[in-house]
């Protein structure tokens, strides 16, 4: 038995953003807060469908929201009934106090806590979406997380203080999974983890903060990602790597981001997406694309993506 954990955010609807401006805190860094983190274009239909097309095995999948409503989703309400919304409220609990919370690692650390989510469970942004079709032995083996990814070695103290010192508290992707290792245990390599569905078990993070309750709340107190965070995804990572859990390669992940494709090399990016390429397909900031290329990937994505035997 498999879920789906997909979050979502709408970023254009006034009410969230009087809220984020309400709660913004001006010592943040402003990669935090940056309109991208939150704009949505209709990206959660397709990572949903894709879900719904290519990993049938799925029991349900959950749409993780801030007091709002995927409207864009309901002809899929409608036609599934194990697709589901689910608040912040119901997985913050008896630490709702700390909502509202627009950090993505605070809501990540909390998305085992979706009430009757089964114990193996795939996690993804909206924008990432399934690439072609998927087994369960894709991901788990045993029952156990088959952790992807690339190892690195960590970098020398007085090197990433320095570095530090330059970017700020700029919360970087990759230094969250470096601060996640450390934090499970490990010395010499952290593993980098692709922009993809992340196979997770509910009792992984559940068990390491059982006895943590102020290392919780201090994760999940930061209203906008912070530095301060350690990756809940890479913490999942490691803590499953520290129990022997198989470590792989990543899969053939598709990405795009502004600029890069564009023209003809995005046209075969997409093409191969059609052609069954890529296990998963990142589409990063499509709200800054060139109108050109954002039109092409929406309409790709399209074709690619739609309701079957609803």
């Amino acid at each position: 038995m498999i879920d789906a954990v997909v979050t979502w955010v709408n970023g254009a609807d006034p009410q969230h953003q009087n809220k984020r401006a309400k709660y913004l805190d001006q010592t943040v860094s402003p990669s935090s807060y940056e309109p991208t983190r939150f704009d949505s274009l209709g990206e959660i239909r397709f990572a949903v469908l894709s879900l719904l097309q290519f990993c049938p095995f799925l029991r349900n999948i959950h749409i993780v929201t801030d007091a709002q409503h995927p409207v864009i989703l309901d002809p899929i309400l409608a036609a599934y009934s194990n697709v589901k919304v689910v608040d912040h409220v119901d997985i913050f609990g008896e630490h709702a106090d700390l909502l509202p919370v627009f950090s993505s690692r605070s809501i990540e650390t909390m998305i085992h806590r979706i009430p009757g989510l089964a114990e193996q469970f795939l996690y993804l942004n909206d924008d990432i979406f399934v690439g072609r079709p998927m087994t369960p032995q894709d991901y788990f083996y045993d029952g156990t997380p088959i952790i992807r990814g690339s190892f690195r070695s960590f970098p020398n103290p007085a090197l990433q203080w320095l570095k530090s010192k330059v970017r700020k508290d700029r919360p970087g992707y990759n230094a969250a999974q470096r601060d996640a290792a450390r934090l499970a245990g490990l010395k010499d390599k952290y593993l980098i983890s692709e922009h993809q569905p992340h196979p997770m078990r509910r009792s992984t993070l559940q068990t390491h903060y059982k006895d943590k309750v102020l290392e919780l709340r201090e994760q999940i107190s930061y209203r906008f990602r912070s530095s301060r965070q350690v990756s809940p995804i890479g913490l999942s990572n490691h803590l499953e790597m520290a129990r022997g859990a198989r470590v792989e390669g990543p899969f053939d992940v598709g990405y795009i981001r502004p600029g890069r494709p564009t023209g003809t090399e995005l046209q075969n990016v997409l093409s191969h997406l059609n052609e069954n390429h890529f296990a998963s397909f990142c589409v990063q900031s499509l709200d800054q694309m060139p109108a050109k290329d954002a039109e092409a990937i929406i309409n790709a994505l399209n074709r690619r993506y739609y309701i079957r035997d609803a």
